[in-house]
């Protein structure tokens, strides 16, 4: 035969199947606000003789507990420790990071200019035997239509010692500049910067 439908209840009623639930409920409540939130030494011996466990087993267990609450608490001050020097070690290396970086910058600057300062040099050399050689073809080409003789000879050789000169004068700023470009970390500067790694010293040249 067919269980007949539970009667709805009215509002703010109770129906008797949730009494025992109810009822238990409201006990275990009841029970935790009377617990007190922390224990004696003495609560804990008088609920261990209730227990038949002697208090000195009780004392044993209280000092096991202290100790392990003290080496928790050292525990977790040591992590403490350990997680502020990591921090403070990462900003001195964000730091030390920067001023390095700043320095690279400011070493690799100066050298850059240097560089180019000793680039400019060459440039100025180069023009300048590039001018005693186009001087000495024009004399050449002038002492051509006259008759040999000494002050011919002399004039042509010092034309070509003019040469000589400025040649060598060159060399010293190209080699200079050279010596400078293969050093380290010079090297570096002149590859990141696009500079020449090195120059032609003047057997090299073909063309002034």
């Amino acid at each position: 035969m067919a269980e007949a439908p539970r009667t709805r209840q009215a509002s703010g009623t109770v129906a008797y199947d949730d009494v025992n639930e109810l009822i238990a409920t409201a006990t275990r409540l009841m029970q935790k606000d009377a617990a007190p939130d922390t224990l004696t030494p003495d609560d804990l011996r008088r609920i261990g003789e209730e227990l038949d466990i002697p208090a000195r087993y009780v004392d044993q267990a209280l000092e096991a507990l202290a100790r392990r609450r003290e080496e928790q608490a050292r525990e977790a001050q040591a992590r403490e420790r350990l997680s502020r020097l990591r921090r403070a070690r990462l900003r001195q290396g964000a730091w030390a990071g920067a001023v390095l970086a700043g320095v690279l910058a400011v070493s690799g600057l100066v050298v850059r200019n240097g560089l180019t300062t000793t680039l400019a040099e060459v440039a100025q050399k180069r023009a300048q035997v590039r001018n005693v050689l186009e001087r000495r073809e024009s004399l050449r080409a002038r002492l051509d239509q006259l008759t040999p003789g000494l002050n011919r000879d002399a004039e042509v050789a010092g034309a070509d010692n003019r040469v000589a000169v400025e040649q060598r004068r060159y060399d010293e700023r190209a080699a200079a500049y050279n010596a400078s470009a293969a050093s380290f970390p010079t090297s570096w500067v002149v590859r990141l910067s696009g500079l020449p790694s090195s120059l032609p010293l003047s057997p090299e040249v073909s063309s002034w």
